[in-house]
């Protein structure tokens, strides 16, 4: 038995999401990673790794988000309802709250130090925590502004090779004899630090109450609470796994020899079964509270499954597709700086051109580098125009729906074809479900 799947694709380098279906909720703790998501919000970000300046980007209820600064990151990692990055480099360390925002997260230093440069970012719930480079040294902070207990570093004369963190917990490899060790409010870092004892371990990676590494020789080894089965590795061979991926109840693992996924736990055993996931080969995973995505293998998109990835309205595809039309119209990016105003930071490409287009202002939008069109041809234009200002109106409710879309695009086919004279975009189809 396989449960039908709910799955989206994010291409990485691109920010690129192809509409198949999108989340209502979306939920995540973990390491530093290249992909972060946050729970309470649905916000997924990733880091754009195709352009010179491998900034952040984030997409929120159907919308792309920017994300300032326009800087370098070299990782990021979600806990509730915020997130943050480290700053290529290891010298900043910054956080963004994801409360609903209609233009731009802002955002929050915790940490900046020329000289102490940090690495293994990792995000709880609540807190955040990075390693000195040099040193091994933990630190930790305190990472929402709306709550959360207060989290104190581990002592200073313990040094780590890497670190982890789940749910009020944080988890760390010591360098000095490859051992686990825990820290953070509540009993189940000291629970899992227990059942760990002088196991050596070469990584680790956190669940919301469970963890699970690798020992040096390469077995898989899960401690914690295993209330639904998330520690019973079902089999682990030295070198059988390359990557993990914890949420609240589950685990997964990627074949090392393949790139095949593994899951266990979860309310039954089928619930991380995926046809979506059949036969793919996976670079790297990562796992919310009750969902995973994986890095494909052959096209570097993401692939999400799980019980907690569920499809919401179509029209949430239909902002992505207009964002697509847009950059198609101006010859921009998603996101992009203005070359008219050198000092201002980046601009969404949704930002810049659907106003002017509402307003009548196509002409100053249309990528110049594309010669004057015939008249057939402007009328095209014009249909192609105002439906992707529509797909991106901010309510769902005002934008067109998929078969209307498909409609004005054929319209404007026959158009450049059959040069019918002018157009109105009275006679547009906006029709909304």
């Amino acid at each position: 038995m396989t449960i039908p799947p709910s799955i989206f694709t994010i291409t990485l380098f691109l920010i690129t999401f192809i509409p198949l279906s999108l989340p209502t909720v979306v939920n995540g703790l973990g390491s530093a990673s290249t992909a972060a998501i946050t729970y309470g919000t649905t916000t997924v970000c990733g880091i754009i790794a195709s352009e010179p300046t491998q900034r952040v980007q984030c997409y929120q209820n159907g919308q792309v988000i920017l994300v300032q600064p326009n800087i370098s990151f070299e990782a990021i990692s979600g806990g509730g309802n915020f997130f943050c990055g480290l700053r290529s480099g290891g010298s900043s360390l910054l956080c963004w709250d994801t409360s609903p925002s209609y233009s731009s997260f802002e955002p929050r230093r915790i940490y900046y130090n020329d000289t102490v440069k940090l690495t293994d970012l990792t995000v709880g719930d609540t807190q955040v925590c990075a390693r000195e480079i040099n040193s091994g040294i933990a630190r930790c902070w305190r990472g929402s502004n709306k709550g959360g207990f207060n989290f104190s570093s581990p002592r200073e004369a313990l040094r780590f090779r890497s670190m982890t963190s789940g749910s009020g917990f944080s988890c760390g490899i010591l360098k000095k004899d490859s051992s686990v060790l825990c820290w953070g409010n509540g009993y189940i870092g000291s629970e899992i630090q227990r059942q760990f004892g002088n196991l050596s371990m070469s990584s680790l990676v956190a669940g919301e109450s469970h963890a699970c590494g690798l020992t040096t020789t390469g077995t898989l080894v899960c401690k914690g609470n295993n209330g639904s089965g998330q520690l019973d590795v079902p089999f682990s061979s030295a070198s059988e796994f390359s990557g993990l991926a914890l949420g609240s109840n589950f685990t997964c693992a990627v074949r090392a020899r393949n790139g095949l996924v593994a899951c266990w736990g979860g309310s039954n055993r089928f619930e991380f079964d995926s046809n979506a996931i059949e036969n793919i080969s996976f670079e790297s995973i990562v796992a919310g509270l009750d969902f995973v995505c994986g890095l494909t293998s052959s096209n570097l998109s993401m692939i999400c499954w799980g019980p907690g990835w569920p499809s919401i309205s179509a029209k949430s595809d239909v902002y992505g597709l207009g964002v697509v039309l847009l950059e198609l119209l101006t010859g921009k990016r998603a996101v992009f700086r203005n070359e008219e105003d050198v000092t201002a930071g980046p601009i969404g490409v949704v930002e810049y051109a659907a106003p002017l287009i509402l307003a009548g202002g196509l002409q100053k939008v249309v990528d110049q580098r594309v010669g004057l069109p015939e008249l057939h041809e402007a009328a095209a234009v014009q249909v192609l125009a105002y439906t992707a200002a529509r797909c991106v109106s901010l309510e769902g409710k005002e934008r067109p729906s998929m078969s209307d879309i498909v409609a004005n695009l054929e319209r404007a086919l026959a158009l450049c074809e059959e040069n019918p004279g002018s157009l109105s975009p009275a006679t547009l189809s906006t029709r909304s479900e």
